[in-house]
């Protein structure tokens, strides 16, 4: 892929047919994200833009591990990641969005493929984030069996 920052796809400029784009978010890139739920990882993006006149499909593909934080202890762990996902690529004179398809402004006609290939990954983590049973944190699976009720116990009087 050919372009300012590796991500980007100057959809002006593509011809008919298909066009194939591959790069890698890393360390540093889910790193520079405010706020991301995933802290660290390797995923290999594939990306396959089909152009015929107006159509525009892109295909994308992404396979690799991300981390993310317990959520039942806090700590680290460790995400396999593989997804496909198709989407509906218009160029567009205004910027009306429609659920049904990406839409890309014919003045700028770029199309950034990080954002997007983040997403999807983002979608496909599992809601719950656990370790396997016995993997957590052993501190914290201590404070949280200190923590929990049983049937057993009578609720204190308040």
């Amino acid at each position: 892929m050919t372009s300012e920052n590796g991500y980007i796809i100057d959809l002006l400029q593509l011809s008919d047919g298909e066009h194939e784009y591959s790069f890698s978010l890393d360390t540093e890139y889910f790193k520079s994200l405010d706020k991301s739920e995933i802290s660290d990882g390797h995923v290999e993006i594939a990306a396959n833009v089909e152009v015929a006149g107006e159509r525009i499909m892109l295909t994308v593909r992404t396979e690799g591990e991300v981390e993310v934080a317990c959520d039942r202890c806090l700590d680290p762990m460790t995400l396999s990641q593989k997804t496909e996902e198709q989407f509906v690529v218009k160029l567009t004179d205004t910027d009306d969005e429609d659920e049904g398809y990406i839409s890309v402004s014919r003045t700028y006609g770029k199309l950034d493929l990080a954002w997007l290939s983040y997403e999807t990954i983002v979608i496909n983590l599992p809601l719950v984030h656990s370790h396997q049973k016995g993997e957590c944190n052993p501190q914290m699976e201590e404070l949280l069996q200190s923590h929990l009720c049983t049937d057993d116990e009578e609720p204190e009087d308040k």
